[in-house]
């Protein structure tokens, strides 16, 4: 796996960061190169599609705008290997871009606690399709609350290792609203590379967290097949917690999550309440993400 193609004469020299650099970069940037450095930040790594998804009117618009966003350092970028045909490119933040964004904090990157040596480690991570996928349940929920009467706010895995501790580590969490219904979710993005006995090990410290604080979620184990998700159905029985399962390649929203216990699919507002839900941890909405408009 490497972090920029091969070497080629007509690739462009960055500049070093440098204050002139920081200040260079700071003149180009616009509302929108600032929303995609947060949003990068915030999720670790976005391919050039998620963050078309997310920010842009069509890919191309944004494959131009991120290669000059590359080229001022305010995104580094990286392609995995991959066996057949090439990658996209993956996004991540580059150091004159976090001193940019500290610098909204009153600080310096370094203190913000940006690492350029941290952030790069997450192309050699072998969690790296792990993570992107996550970001793609994400961005597809984001993409279809602007378009419907739907919102969501969103915790990360970062976050919610800040909120929950050492009780779950959830790869994501929401609220989601659609129509007449909202459901609260713990997100367990998987591969297929966990055994069955440690998913269902999830959900017991999903009903401690519960039992310790009285807030409880709907657990969803999104899977990468219907075999799997039928064999973890058989093997749970009846859980602890509200819990269901979807599989890759569905839109998350649409009707294509079965509860333990059950044999037809709801969609992934139905598995909450047909009455509003109040956020189930304190400053939920504040920092989740909400659609523009």
């Amino acid at each position: 796996m490497r972090l920029s193609p091969r070497p080629d004469h007509r690739d462009v020299v960055r500049p070093r960061t440098t204050p002139e650099a920081i200040h260079r970069l700071i003149s180009r940037l616009t509302p929108r190169d600032l929303r995609i450095m947060r949003l990068v930040h915030r999720h670790r790594v976005l391919t050039t599609d998620q963050i078309a998804r997310l920010e842009f009117a069509s890919y191309s618009s944004a494959k131009t705008r991120l290669l000059t966003l590359y080229r001022l350092r305010a995104l580094e970028r990286f392609r995995p290997w991959t066996p057949v045909g090439s990658a996209p490119w993956h996004y991540l933040l580059d150091a004159p871009g976090a001193e940019i964004l500290a610098a909204e904090h009153g600080t310096t990157a370094r203190e913000w606690g940006y690492r350029r040596d941290r952030v790069l480690a997450v192309a050699y991570r072998s969690s790296l399709d792990h993570t992107i996928g996550t970001n793609d349940f994400f961005v597809d929920l984001t993409n279809l609350a602007r378009v419907r009467r739907a919102r969501l706010a969103w915790r990360t895995a970062r976050e919610c290792e800040q909120q929950f501790g050492d009780v779950v580590r959830p790869d994501a969490a929401g609220h989601w609203s659609e129509g007449e219904h909202a459901v609260l979710f713990f997100l367990e993005y998987d591969r297929g590379t966990e055994p069955l006995r440690r998913l269902a090990a999830k959900l017991d410290a999903y009903h401690e967290l519960s039992r310790l604080t009285g807030h409880q979620g709907t657990v969803l184990f999104w899977l990468p097949s219907a075999k799997r998700a039928e064999n973890l159905h058989r093997y749970v029985g009846e859980p602890p917690v509200p819990a269901a399962t979807g599989v890759h390649g569905a839109h998350p929203a649409d009707r294509v999550w079965t509860p333990f216990g059950q044999t037809w699919q709801r969609t992934l507002a139905e598995l909450g309440a047909p009455a509003p839900h109040q956020p189930f941890l304190p400053g939920w909405e504040e920092g989740g993400e909400e659609p523009d408009g």
